[in-house]
């Protein structure tokens, strides 16, 4: 699988739209801070490290299981910074809707995957459709997706997501690893599992966080939209 001739242009591809996903997220959601650029940039140079150099994908059995848990326990544990939860809330509607285009771009991305041989193709059809829908939802949704946009909007969005993105990481324990593991460690794209999707499912948990809160963000101080209405 790996010497086919689309398979290193296939997992580039993977690892150059987690680079461009995690810019655009530096520069919207934590607007240019130096901090996060260098949490976020060192995630990314990790993963693309070892998906790609040999002596690190080799040790991958082991280091899966470490740095996967890591990556989503920090996306769950932003949920309780109210400097993140502000962060998150703070989204523009156009921002929100090119974040989550990144999902159809993924979802296409594990089509090709599955067709080289790098991910099961049942697990390719299911996470591919799932993110395709959640990608299209967000882009055609004639609501605004921010925080002054309607609730059912972002309810629905998010909810969707969350949905998805449950069902990844329950095939992706599952199915996904075991199946790696029986053909030679064939999953390397791991700035997928290990940036990406963490990355994916935190901005689902705030904007369902947000949308269960609709007149309180990030620190349970009143919205924009909850100070217009309260003003006579």
């Amino acid at each position: 699988m790996f010497d086919h001739p689309l398979s290193l242009p296939a997992r580039l591809a993977v690892t150059l739209t987690s680079l461009v996903f995690v810019i655009f997220a530096h520069r919207v959601i934590f607007r240019g801070s130096r901090p996060a650029g260098v949490v976020l940039g060192g995630a990314w140079l990790v993963a693309a490290s070892f998906a790609h150099v040999p002596p690190l994908t080799t040790t991958l059995p082991k280091t899966f299981a470490i740095g996967f848990p890591i990556a989503l326990g920090t996306a769950v544990a932003s949920l309780f910074s109210p400097s993140l939860r502000r962060a998150f809330d703070s989204i523009g509607d156009s921002d929100m809707r090119v974040l989550l285009s990144f999902r159809a771009i993924y979802g296409a991305l594990l089509f090709a995957l599955a067709m080289l041989g790098h991910f099961p193709q049942s697990f390719a059809v299911t996470a591919g459709v799932g993110d395709l829908v959640v990608g299209w939802l967000g882009i055609a949704m004639p609501a605004r997706l921010s925080a002054d946009g309607p609730r059912w909007a972002r309810a629905l969005v998010h909810g969707v997501g969350m949905a998805d993105m449950l069902m990844v990481l329950f095939f992706a324990v599952t199915l996904v690893r075991p199946w790696s593991l029986a053909h030679g460690n064939a999953t390397t794209g791991m700035t997928l599992p290990w940036l990406a999707v963490p990355l994916m499912f935190a901005v689902n948990a705030h904007g369902l966080r947000n949308a269960a809160l609709p007149d309180a963000v990030g620190d349970g101080s009143e919205s924009p939209r909850g100070v217009r209405r309260a003003l006579p």
